[in-house]
């Protein structure tokens, strides 16, 4: 476009209370994350910080490197939502951190947690399914047909993606050429609500060596390899990150009813990673009626919490987090 694009505002300045705020949605995100089978990208659509995050990240271009060639911090700030990025990033980080370390244990395969934790997890999406799917607003009959389609689409992909692992588990140093397309693919189904970062890594094998990285680190017993590696990964995380938000920016301002449509399939798609119940790729049902019944009135409790919350703070009707603006 030959138009100059408005930057992206806030009704505000930021203030303690914002970052607060931003922070503790990054922690859940970043927690989110660390989860096979739940994405990031979800929990952001339902806090209503979703569109602001993107617009964010894509605003990482030619025009901000000349800001900061140029010195011009207050701009470059303003441009990238910096004080946004910042707390949530910290949140993320936190999250991601902790969750890598502690959530763990409860979904290992002898956890005897495993299969609840999994229903808290499946209740959540299921939940948030359902706030996404209101936020469709197709505007004819023939876009609601459109918005129908790419739903099932997205949940088929999904469903398939989330099925019997292909790739073997990744033991020692890969080429680094695929760690790096393993960084770009993982985040940016991060940012995709439904589709999970962390599950496409278990799908190509790297997950257990990825998240084995950090605890070596914590332990002193990482290599040189492994650093290296890592480096690699998150160069490939920050390449997808940039190129992917700018399409999905595009995406959100021309097609946004079809685009939410398609996102609303990745998440009912994706509840097939989160079945309580699996040995191995096998899917297999409750041990007994008592754990049915545990899991499904756990399920039930997440999903009215979620919507709850939802009503009461009216995440996904704030206007100054959404941020309807032409993509450059």
């Amino acid at each position: 476009m030959n138009q100059q694009a408005p930057e992206m505002t806030t009704s505000s300045k930021p203030t303690l209370r914002d970052a607060a705020r931003h922070a503790g949605c990054g922690f859940v995100m970043g927690a989110a994350d660390a989860i096979p089978g739940v994405s990031g990208g979800t929990v952001a659509l339902v806090l209503g910080i979703y569109r602001r995050l993107v617009a964010a990240i894509s605003h990482f271009d030619a025009i901000s490197v000349r800001l900061l060639l140029k010195r011009e911090w207050r701009e470059l700030a303003q441009r990238i939502d910096f004080f946004f990025l910042l707390a949530l990033g910290c949140g993320i980080v936190a999250g991601l951190g902790t969750f890598i370390l502690l959530i763990h244990e409860l979904i290992e395969p002898e956890s005897p947690a495993r299969p609840y934790t999994y229903a808290v997890f499946f209740g959540a999406i299921t939940a948030s399914s359902w706030l996404v799917m209101k936020l469709i607003d197709a505007k004819s009959a023939a876009q609601t047909s459109v918005c129908v389609i790419l739903g099932i689409v997205g949940a088929a992909v999904a469903f398939l993606l989330t099925g019997p692992r292909v790739f073997p588990d990744v033991q020692e140093a890969p080429n680094l050429a695929f760690t790096f397309v393993c960084g770009m693919i993982a985040i940016s189904a991060m940012i995709l609500p439904g589709i999970s970062g962390s599950y496409l890594l278990l799908i190509m094998g790297m997950y257990g060596y990825l998240s084995g990285i950090p605890k070596a680190l914590l332990k002193g017993e990482a290599a040189g390899a492994d650093l290296v590696q890592f480096v690699v990964f998150a160069l490939g995380c920050l390449v997808g990150l940039i190129s992917f938000s700018k399409f999905l920016r595009w995406l959100l301002h021309r097609f946004e009813p079809e685009t939410m449509a398609l996102m609303c399939g990745f998440m009912i798609g994706a509840l097939r990673a989160l079945w309580p119940w699996r040995d191995g790729d096998a899917f297999i049902g409750p041990p007994s009626t008592g754990a049915l019944l545990g899991c499904a009135a756990l399920a039930i409790l997440t999903a009215v919490a979620v919507c709850g919350a939802d009503y009461f703070t009216g995440a996904n009707t704030k206007i100054d987090e959404v941020v309807h603006e032409p993509v450059e």
